[in-house]
């Protein structure tokens, strides 16, 4: 009986931790909503679907888990925190785990759920509030005045949903603040090359690079193809074959086909006119090779001068 009645209170402690432990975490994935990145000087930044640029708030989900801002509170007066109410039954206010969305403080509240009816002064410090539907304050961020005034400039937490804040020199609206605050390696490029000289040769490099391997390539590719249409020419008989290297008997230029055919044509009229002895049939050709070119010649231009005898 000892034992039935352990067993029954080992069964309800279990249940109990394990009814804490999901409150517990339901509570801290509700309260896991925070404001990540405010621009209160927005002139040339991030621009909303009306074309206008004012200053936004960013909320950031820390969480593993969907939450739905439907019912919160956005203020920028700690002694009302109610101030602008979210609307309730919009879709878009469900926002993702590791996920954003963008508040506009314009003043313009009829312009729909994410626009505010108070708007950031960038000639002062600014506050703002997060408070869960209950009125009870989540979040806030302060944004001194010598943040506030920087045009084109945000403030919020160095790395998403952490402790420390700062000024951000790249505003990160819906992404994330700390891997896009990192230089990235075009900007590191810039840095070092700012006239862009490097780039410049290093473009110029590239294109000569690849020229000359596209030369190589079409050179070697032209001398495959004419050594395997020999071949296949000579396996066909209309070529001589190759030597045993695989270079090609040296041909016959046209000036030395014109010559053989001149004679052979010669030949072939003597024979039907008459007949010869056999060394006629004998054909004899010897490349002759002239310094000089016989149409350029002096000699061949010039008359002699006659010569008086005396």
């Amino acid at each position: 009986m000892r034992l039935y009645i352990c067993l029954q209170m080992k069964k309800l402690i279990l249940k109990g931790l394990a009814t804490v432990f999901m409150f517990s975490a339901i509570c801290s994935s509700a309260q896991k909503l925070q404001i990540n990145e405010v621009m209160v000087n927005n002139q040339n930044n991030y621009v909303d679907r009306y074309g206008k640029k004012s200053s936004w708030i960013e909320i950031y989900n820390n969480s593993g888990a969907t939450a739905n801002m439907g019912g919160w509170y956005l203020s920028d007066d700690p002694n009302n925190l109610k101030k602008y109410p979210i609307t309730k039954g919009d879709r878009n206010t469900i926002i993702g785990p590791r996920q954003f969305h963008i508040f506009w403080a314009d003043g313009n509240a009829l312009y729909g759920t994410f626009h505010t009816n108070f708007t950031l002064d960038p000639n002062r410090g600014n506050a703002v509030y997060l408070s869960d539907p209950s009125g009870k304050l989540i979040d806030h961020l302060v944004i001194p005045a010598a943040a506030s005034a920087k045009v084109d400039l945000s403030y919020g937490r160095i790395s998403d949903g952490g402790d420390e804040t700062g000024i951000l020199k790249n505003p990160t609206p819906n992404i994330n603040n700390k891997v896009i605050n990192q230089d990235a390696s075009s900007e590191k490029f810039k840095k070092n090359d700012p006239v862009g000289i490097g780039m410049t040769l290093t473009a110029i490099f590239v294109v000569f690079t690849a020229l000359i391997l596209l030369f190589i390539a079409f050179k070697w590719a032209g001398k495959l193809h004419i050594r395997y249409h020999h071949r296949k020419k000579a396996a066909q008989g209309i070529l001589p074959k190759t030597y045993e290297d695989g270079t090609l008997p040296e041909e016959l230029s046209g000036e030395l086909v014109a010559a053989i055919a001149t004679v052979v044509y010669q030949i072939q009229n003597k024979q039907s006119k008459s007949h010869h002895d056999i060394e006629d049939m004998i054909l004899t050709i010897e490349r002759r090779v002239a310094n000089y070119s016989p149409w350029s010649s002096k000699i061949y231009n010039l008359r002699q001068l006659p010569q008086v005898k005396k």
